[in-house]
C-alpha cells in the first residue's frame, strides 16, 4: 500500500494515532500574542493620524490668526492712527476708550 492510499485508509477510519497533540496553552499565547501585535499596530496608527490632524489643523489655525492680525493691524493703520503714533499704540488708546 502507498503513502497515500494509507493515509486516505488512516482518513476513512478517522485513526488519529499519529496526529501530535495541540498544546491549547500554546495556541492561545500565540493568539494573544498576535492579538496584542494587531491592537499595537492599530493604536500606533490612529496616533500618527491623530498628530498629522492636530499638526495640520494648527497650522491652519496659525495661518487664519496671523493673517486676521495683519488685516486688522493694517486697518488701524489706515483709518485709526494719530500723527506720528504706531499701531501699537493706536490699539491701546482704543481698547482703553472701549474698556471705560
Amino acid at each position: 500500500m502507498s503513502k497515500q492510499e494509507e493515509y486516505k485508509q488512516k482518513a476513512i477510519e478517522h485513526d488519529m494515532t499519529d496526529v501530535p497533540a495541540v498544546d491549547l496553552e500554546k495556541v492561545e499565547e500565540g493568539a494573544v500574542s498576535a492579538y496584542q501585535k494587531m491592537e499595537d499596530a492599530v493604536v500606533g496608527g490612529y496616533k500618527k493620524i491623530e498628530t498629522g490632524v492636530v499638526g495640520g489643523y494648527k497650522k491652519i489655525e496659525d495661518g487664519v490668526v496671523d493673517g486676521f492680525t495683519k488685516m486688522t493691524d493694517k486697518f488701524v493703520e489706515k483709518f485709526f492712527t494719530r500723527e506720528g503714533e504706531t499701531v501699537e499704540e493706536a490699539k491701546k488708546r482704543m481698547n482703553a476708550v472701549r474698556d471705560k
